[in-house]
């Protein structure tokens, strides 16, 4: 879980390299040594999930350190070029030290403040529970180079096992987290990642626990802000209504399609789950089409080109939309989307009925707004 959470790490990144926002600074150092690690650049970097910043520094026979100041405790993470080493740690003022070896990434050690100290044995109680992941995996990979197709086999469904019991651990182990440190900035970053349609409620109670410190943060203010956006689009609510432009500069509006059922999907040209869910999507599009049924795609592409050619590729037949803002279209925006595919079933009134439906998901509910309710 904590694997998936962190891609968004890099996509913040990538929109962003702003400083953090504040009235008050505070110095902090993160001195460190990896046994093992190459000389060469080491990256930092820090911040809440939407103004995350980084540095680079120089790694000499396995020791490097970063300077910089803050304005309130905040996540980061150490990593290098190929990300041999990442760590995750929070960042807070003082001294931050980092040791252990390039060959144990499990057992990297980080210790500073009591917010850093916290975060850092959470991070390892995470860490722990994927050992036994690794080496179920270390096994197979040999069992794979050797060609022993028995083991696997073997290997292969003991991994995927032990993967499934390591995901379900995790989460235990972030909510616990959550839980316990209300007073701890670390736990709305935790928080924010935690939260989505399915766990809003939950996360608004855990959210409610927090601290007057925690909640005014930066990364507090952001959760605040997502189940702001996640509570507008619930199920059961009227979904917000916009207007964007076709591929052919055509301006379209959601309102235009009241009177139907209407899937409002989220995707990229970019995106392959997106891409390999387009032949269910449209199956379904002409099974329903005469019934009442839509669809309306928002694109999170930057390049027209791309997207005209996979609207084409896929023989996509329905309108499609986008302002070429990659993640910042103002519809994604408006709807909080942070990954895709996404979706949102829009009932003839323009309430949202059903959300994220997939494969044999979509057909079902399209078979009972549609033909069994008549």
């Amino acid at each position: 879980m904590k694997t998936v959470l962190k891609k968004y790490v890099f996509a913040a990144l990538a929109l962003t390299s702003g400083s953090l926002m504040a009235q008050s600074k505070s110095a902090f150092m993160v001195k460190g040594h990896i046994n093992g690690l190459a000389d060469g650049e080491v990256y930092l970097a820090y911040g809440s999930f939407i103004n995350m910043k980084a540095d680079t520094v120089q790694v000499k026979d396995g020791n490097f350190e970063f300077k910089d100041v803050i304005s309130e405790p905040c996540y980061g993470m150490l990593f290098n070029h190929d990300y041999t080493l990442k760590v995750d740690l929070f960042v807070d003022r003082g001294n931050i030290s980092i040791k252990g070896d390039i060959d144990s990434a499990y057992d990297i050690h980080v210790s500073g403040s009591p917010f850093v100290n916290e975060y850092a044995a959470y991070n390892q109680a995470v860490n722990d529970s994927k050992k036994p992941v690794q080496a179920i995996y270390e096994k197979w990979i040999a069992a794979y180079n050797s060609g022993d197709s028995d083991n696997v086999t073997k290997y292969k469904a003991a991994f995927n096992a032990a993967r499934d019991k390591q995901g379900a651990e995790g989460a235990k182990l972030q909510l616990a987290f959550i839980k316990d440190h209300p007073n701890n900035n670390a736990s709305a970053w935790e928080l924010f990642h935690y939260l989505n349609e399915k766990s809003l409620e939950n996360s608004k109670a855990m959210f409610a626990n927090f601290s007057d410190a925690v909640r005014n943060s930066e990364q507090g203010k952001e959760v605040s802000n997502r189940i702001a956006t996640l509570s507008r689009v619930e199920v059961g609510h009227y979904a917000p209504g916009f207007e964007q432009k076709s591929v052919n500069d055509k301006a379209i509006t959601l309102a235009s399609y009241k009177g139907k059922y209407v899937l409002l999907e989220f995707w990229a040209s970019w995106c392959e789950p997106c891409r390999a869910e387009s032949p269910n999507v449209l199956a379904a599009y002409n099974k329903y089409k005469s019934k009442g049924f839509d669809v309306l795609s928002v694109s999170l592409d930057h390049v027209k080109k791309n997207w005209e050619q996979a609207i084409q590729k896929d023989g996509l037949l329905w309108t499609q939309v986008s302002d070429l803002k990659g993640w910042k279209n103002e519809v994604a925006t408006l709807y909080g989307i942070q990954a895709v595919p996404a979706n949102f079933l829009i009932d003839p009134t323009g309430k949202i009925v059903a959300e994220n439906l997939r494969g044999d998901d979509l057909n079902n509910a399209l078979q009972k707004f549609l033909v069994d309710k008549k």
